[in-house]
């Protein structure tokens, strides 16, 4: 596919850090960890902070925040947790609400997967990252 570009992870994983294909760009998924790699325990609320600040990270890497996010899948371990995920979430994301989709998983209390356009409006999305 003409356009498509991986960026590498700096994680010890067979994965891309983002793939940008055309106008749009698609994150790898999130879970709470530290800058250590170490699993982030604690509520709902901080999870899902520590979550959505990683996201807004890598977003930031490309020259991009939270209003370029367009979509969002959401894992969480259990759906009683939602109310308490969508206060951070809502407030983190204000007025630029993306589209989304739930999913129960086992795992961990919260992951997060978000697919950003990228415009004209942000040049520095057009360097190279790596």
């Amino acid at each position: 596919m003409t356009g498509l570009v991986r960026y590498a992870s700096p994680l010890p994983a067979p994965l891309s850090k983002a793939v940008r294909a055309g106008d749009f760009l698609f994150l790898s998924g999130q879970t709470p960890r530290s800058d250590d790699l170490k699993p982030v325990r604690g509520s709902i609320e901080v999870q899902t902070e520590t979550v959505i600040t990683a996201i807004r990270a890598s977003l930031a890497d490309f020259g991009l925040d939270l209003s370029s996010v367009v979509r969002c899948t959401v894992w969480l371990s259990d759906l009683d947790l939602m109310p308490r995920f969508n206060a951070v979430y809502a407030t983190r994301f204000g007025a630029h609400l993306p589209v989304r989709s739930v999913a129960k998983a086992e795992a961990r209390d919260v992951g997060l997967s978000c697919q950003a356009l990228m415009d004209e409006r942000y040049g520095a999305a057009q360097r190279e990252v790596s």
